[in-house]
C-alpha cells in the first residue's frame, strides 16, 4: 500500500506566567536555580526573557536572561513534565509575542492507506471525464456480476452444499429442516 501525508502545525501560546514557570522548571532540572532566593519580577525582552530574582540578604534584585533557544528548551521539557504533545521530528521555532511567546511546530506525518485509492484525476484535483465515470461503471458491474455468478451457482456440487449446510442449521434449531 502506498503512504499518504498529513501536514501538522500547531501553535503553542505561552503567556509570560507560563513561560517563566517552564524556565524555573528547567533551571531546577538541570541545577542552575539558584538556592533561596525569591522571584522579584519577569519581562519579554526582543531576544528573551528576563527574569528577576532576589538572593535572600541582598536588597538588589539579580536578572537572568534566557535566549530563545534555552527558552525553547524549557517549553519543550515543561511540555514533557506536562504531558503536552509535542512531536519530535517536527520543525520548532519560537518568538517574543505581545503578551508571550510562540512556539510553532510543524511537520509532515507518513501514513498507512486504510481504503482505496481516489481515481487519480480526482486525487490531482480534477473533475472526472465522462468517459472515466463510464469505464468505472463498466468496472463496477463486471465486478457485481462475478459476485452474483459465484452465489448463484447452478452445479449439483453448490446445491448439495447449499442442502448439508441447510440440514446443519436444522440440526441446530432442533431438527426441523425445510429442505
Amino acid at each position: 500500500m502506498t503512504n499518504l501525508l498529513m501536514h501538522d502545525s500547531r501553535r503553542l501560546v505561552l503567556p509570560l506566567d507560563t513561560t517563566v514557570d517552564a524556565l524555573i522548571e528547567f533551571d531546577r532540572a538541570h541545577r542552575r536555580w539558584p538556592e533561596r532566593v525569591t522571584l522579584h519580577g519577569a519581562r519579554l525582552g526582543p531576544s528573551g526573557v528576563v527574569i528577576s530574582v532576589r538572593q535572600s540578604g541582598q536588597e538588589a534584585p539579580i536578572e537572568r536572561t534566557y535566549s530563545l533557544a534555552i527558552v525553547a528548551a524549557a517549553i519543550i521539557h515543561y511540555c514533557a513534565k506536562m504531558r503536552v504533545p509535542v512531536p519530535k521530528n517536527a520543525s520548532k521555532s519560537v518568538s517574543v509575542a505581545q503578551d508571550g511567546i510562540t512556539m510553532v511546530l510543524e511537520g509532515t506525518l507518513f501514513l498507512q492507506r486504510q481504503h482505496d485509492a481516489l481515481p487519480e484525476e480526482m486525487a490531482a484535483g480534477r473533475q472526472p471525464t465522462e468517459e472515466s465515470r463510464r469505464a468505472d461503471a463498466r468496472a463496477s458491474e463486471q465486478s457485481e456480476a462475478a459476485a452474483s455468478g459465484a452465489l448463484a451457482d447452478p452445479s449439483p456440487a453448490a446445491g448439495a452444499a447449499t442442502g448439508a449446510v441447510d440440514a446443519a442449521v436444522a440440526s441446530e434449531e432442533g431438527g426441523h429442516s425445510t429442505t
